[in-house]
Order: C-alpha cells, then sequence, then structure tokens
C-alpha cells in the first residue's frame, strides 16, 4: 500500500508525527513538496516531480496550507481527474482557505454561523457599521491561527482599523460577536470519528487560539455539537478537518473550519494520538 503526502518542502511538526504514523501501517509513503510539482498538459494531462511523473497512489493525503493552496487547487483538480483516494476534492480548497465562502456555504445548509458580512467598497462599510451593534469581530478572508483578527469596541474604532486594512487591499469580514468568555471549542472530525478541546484565551484577551496564546483542555461535546461538525464536514467536502464552535448563550455557532490542522493542541488536550488516527483512516480508505 503507498500513500503520497502533498506537503510545503518544510513540514510542519503535525505532518512528520502523521509521516512516522503512516510509516508504520503503509508499505510506502513518500513526501513531495507541493510547489516543485509541475502540471504538464501536452499529449494528456500528468503531473512531473524531479523530471518524473508521478506514480499512483492508493491515497494521497494533503497538508495544503493557505500559502499554497492555488496551486494546491490545480494539484488536487489533477487527482479528482484520475479519481484518486483523498479527504478532500478540488471544490474544498476554495471554500475552506475563503473564509466567507466557509459561512456562506454553512449557511446556505442551514447551518449556524454568527452574522457575517463581506465588504468591498468604503460606502457599504459604513452603511453596516450604521446598523449592526458592537463589540465586533473584524477578519481577514485569507486569516489563520487567530492572525488578522480585531475586535471592535465602538463604531469609530471600527473605521479606523477597516480603513487601514482597505489601504493594504485586503478582502474584510465584520462578524458578529458572541460572548463566550474568551472560549471556543474545536472539534476534529477524522472520518466518523471525532476528538474535542477547548481553547481557552489568555486574562484579559478575547482570542483563544494557541497561536495567540490560547491554552487547552478536555472537552466531551454534546450530541448536537458532534451532528453539527460532521455535517459541517461533510458540506465543505473533507473527511479529515476541524471545525471550531462557540457556545453562547444559544445554540453552538460554527465560526471556522480548518483543511490543515496542527494537531499539538488536540493531542495534549485530549490524550489522544490524532496523528495515529489520521493515518489509519488513510490506511483503511486506502483498501
Amino acid at each position: 500500500m503507498k500513500l503520497l503526502v502533498l506537503s510545503p518542502k518544510k513540514m510542519s511538526e503535525t505532518t512528520k508525527k502523521i509521516v512516522e504514523e503512516a510509516e508504520k501501517l503503509f508499505d510506502q509513503v513518500d513526501i513531495i513538496p507541493i510547489n516543485e510539482i509541475i502540471i504538464e498538459a501536452k499529449n494528456n494531462c500528468k503531473l512531473l516531480y524531479k523530471g518524473k511523473e508521478i506514480e499512483k497512489y492508493d491515497y494521497i493525503l494533503p497538508r495544503i496550507d493557505s500559502i499554497r493552496a492555488k496551486h494546491g487547487y490545480k494539484i488536487i483538480d489533477y487527482f479528482d481527474y484520475i479519481k484518486a483516494k483523498k479527504p478532500y476534492n478540488s471544490r474544498t480548497i476554495l471554500i475552506a482557505h475563503n473564509k466567507f465562502k466557509t459561512i456562506y456555504e454553512l449557511k446556505k445548509a442551514g447551518l449556524p454561523t454568527p452574522a457575517t458580512w463581506l465588504i468591498s467598497s468604503t460606502k457599504a462599510i459604513e452603511d453596516i457599521l450604521k446598523k449592526i451593534d458592537f463589540p465586533i469581530v473584524i477578519k481577514l478572508v485569507s486569516s489563520f491561527g487567530g492572525k488578522g483578527i480585531t475586535f471592535a469596541e465602538t463604531y469609530e474604532s471600527a473605521k479606523s482599523v477597516i480603513s487601514t486594512l482597505k489601504t493594504l487591499k485586503q478582502e474584510i469580514l465584520l462578524e458578529e460577536y458572541i460572548e463566550t468568555g474568551g472560549e471556543d471549542i474545536r472539534i476534529f472530525v477524522i472520518g466518523n470519528e471525532i476528538v474535542a478541546m477547548k481553547r481557552i484565551a489568555e486574562k484579559g484577551k478575547l482570542k483563544s487560539n494557541i497561536h495567540a496564546g490560547g491554552k487547552v483542555k478536555a472537552y466531551k461535546p454534546s450530541k448536537e455539537e458532534i451532528d453539527l461538525a460532521i455535517k459541517a464536514s461533510n458540506i465543505i467536502g473533507s473527511s479529515i478537518c476541524a471545525v471550531d464552535m462557540l457556545i453562547g448563550k444559544d445554540e453552538p455557532k460554527i465560526i471556522e473550519m480548518n483543511i490543515n490542522p496542527g494537531i499539538s493542541g488536540i493531542t495534549k488536550a485530549s490524550g489522544i494520538n490524532v496523528a495515529q488516527k489520521i493515518a489509519a483512516y488513510a490506511y483503511e480508505q486506502s483498501k
């Protein structure tokens, strides 16, 4: 059984751990840097690496981050074409690496998400800011790991932040603020299995992401939260992903999804070897 892992040239610790576990199961595990793959459209279509056509594999495991999403989309589209087994198709990349597209698809399917606005002009910004309640969450469409996310307490502070971001020619989302005490939950979906954790922001801060200084602890999700996470993974078309939710006064609401999530925090919080579960899922799917 052969596994192909698509990764940035410098592998993350998460990818290294998954590869380590996969090597215990697969007869062959190859890691190919995404950006070093050439797509050839000549007599037919093929992928080349170091001058040679990439051979067939029993399973493809993409570890495509937002920086390499554009090229990664084309590569996964080729694997769609040859019907290779993998956790998601090329359409999923377009959804998952765009925060508004993610929310839009979930909302169309009737899943609960915070009220969200995509801003494209200064006039539109002013119109929306006059109608919404504060505080408000301001996000870059392509932000990740808690970066590119700001909380504005007032109309004036929101205008100031958005004006700066528009100068940098960034797409901007405004998102309803939901009071949770600086906590959120992450549910990691691996096929029909789930692993969960709670993330808690540092005292006096609102961002709970680990990269932003948040802490983690074990969490037992409700049946509603589990069902919601699995439905969301099906909607974006990824059998391996992380679903982030806010638990406010009413129902849980999905704020983000990640098809290239890190596993160190959730492994620490849950005590579960998430890398092993991912490798085992890939192995079972490849049979």
